[in-house]
């Protein structure tokens, strides 16, 4: 019979089935979320660049589309952590969905933020 570790302890007691389920479910849910946003508007960033005179005159802001695009960059990078550390059942996954509740509360105190 092989030995136990305390690694091996460690992890099998980090976190277990519908809790698990769910959050792997929820992150990969906000990845993909994050991912297709911020790609969308790095296509939309890419296509405004090259005629910044066009998009001023149609009452358009290329710095606002700018950061809105690196805002959903660092919510999707969050994202990816957290799903990577629930994937590997990794001992710091409650430090990864603190870091997502983190950045999605930031996502969500910058969209207000914009509106005023």
């Amino acid at each position: 019979m092989p030995r136990r570790t305390v690694s091996s302890c460690a992890v099998r007691s980090v976190a277990r089935g519908p809790t698990l389920k769910l959050l792997s479910f929820l992150n990969w849910a906000a990845l993909g979320i994050g991912a297709v946003t911020t790609l969308l508007y790095a296509v939309v960033c890419l296509m405004m660049w090259p005629y910044p005179q066009l998009v001023a005159d149609a009452g358009g802001d290329f710095d606002h589309v700018v950061q809105i695009a690196l805002v959903t960059a660092g919510f999707t990078a969050a994202a990816a952590l957290s799903t990577w550390l629930v994937q590997k059942r990794h001992p710091a996954l409650w430090l990864g969905q603190g870091v997502l509740l983190v950045a999605l509360i930031g996502v969500v105190i910058f969209a207000v933020a914009q509106r005023y």
